[in-house]
């Protein structure tokens, strides 16, 4: 006998808080996309040839960088927070 709902599921809107989390906005995400673009700006102008390969490299991997410490901390706060109770 299958399991049955009676109640009808309702989807809600996000709060900002809850958006950036799913989105995957950090602080060390935007701050590592930043440097990264930053790196790769210089040397895409130490090349010349107007490319800006190195600059959208060096953004991608700065912000992967980024956003594996943002995951990081946001474990370890969730994890600590429900250890002990106090939870975000």
């Amino acid at each position: 006998m299958p399991f049955k709902f009676n109640k009808e599921i309702i989807m809600r809107e996000l709060n900002n808080a809850e958006l950036q989390d799913v989105s995957g906005a950090g602080i060390f995400s935007d701050a590592g996309k930043a440097l990264g673009a930053g790196i790769g700006s210089i040397i895409d102008a130490a090349i010349g040839k107007g490319s800006t390969d190195a600059t959208n490299a060096g953004a991608s991997l700065g912000n992967g960088i980024g956003s594996v410490v943002d995951s990081t901390l946001d474990f370890l706060s969730n994890f600590f927070g429900g250890l002990f109770g106090l939870r975000r």
